[in-house]
């Protein structure tokens, strides 16, 4: 299991980096990672498994990496709701760590796969850095707000839409969700507050019985409804026979 890092990082600072890079999280505990270099390209391989695992990583989560220099980054952890993990105790650290992709005044998103599905946010290390309001400014984490206190009696989850989802016509179904409503079903509908529906097709990983995303049929809905990154969705399921999940759009611009 590999992760590579953005190519415009690589650019301004890839022959400064080591074959090792260390990578502190929030607890205090410190990992260290072998950088991988080939073809102008630079992977974070040995010790990213273990750090994937140790911080139980799913799809759809994204990270931020503050890079400090010296081949060392600070790294945040969110899940698919934009919400900072609970970090384990430094004291049950294991071996080593982790990494993915997007920039900050670098910042460009790819539709990359990986065999851990993430967002990775490399940050310089600038006086106007903030690392977590960076992520989750304004707008953003007011819209997200309001997505939470929307309490539906049905079951549901929610998204906060990146940039990705919109280039690469897809988003993530929370596992959990998955595993209880929607295991081997081929199709979705998305229903918007109008009532109008638009059909998608889920997405599986190899061997799978339990969806891991909304393809196609997402970039039709998210254009028809004037999806924008930072908005909060709020998906609930209507109708379990068809799988309808109708779609609360809390839109970041209207909580600027």
């Amino acid at each position: 299991m590999a992760l590579r890092l953005p190519e415009k990082f690589v650019r301004e600072y890839g022959n400064k980096l080591s074959n090792v890079a260390t990578l502190t999280a929030p607890n205090g505990s410190i990992w260290q990672v072998r950088l991988e270099k080939a073809n102008n390209n630079i992977w974070f391989r040995g010790g990213w498994r273990d750090f994937v695992d140790y911080h139980s990583i799913n799809y759809g989560y994204f990270l931020v990496f503050k890079y400090k220099g010296n081949s060392k980054f600070h790294v945040l952890v969110f899940d698919m709701t934009a919400t900072e993990i609970e970090y384990p105790s430094s004291r049950d650290k294991k071996r080593q760590g982790n990494l993915k992709e997007n920039g900050m005044s670098t910042s460009r998103e790819l539709c990359v796969k990986h065999e851990v599905d993430t967002e990775l946010i490399i940050i310089e290390n600038s006086p106007t850095s903030s690392t977590r309001g960076s992520v989750l400014s304004g707008g953003r984490e007011r819209a997200l707000q309001a997505a939470r206190m929307f309490k539906p009696k049905n079951p549901s989850f929610i998204r906060v839409i990146q940039a990705y989802n919109l280039k690469c016509s897809y988003v993530y179904v929370t596992t959990e969700f998955a595993k209880k409503y929607v295991q081997r079903k081929n199709f979705v509908k998305l229903q918007a507050s109008s009532g109008k529906r638009w059909l998608c097709q889920f997405r599986y990983r190899d061997g799978s019985s339990t969806p891991k995303t909304i393809g196609k049929g997402w970039k039709s809905f998210v254009t028809d409804n004037g999806i924008k990154a930072g908005d909060a969705c709020v998906f609930v399921l209507i109708n379990s026979l068809d799988v309808v999940l109708k779609v609360s759009i809390f839109r970041m611009a209207e909580y600027a």
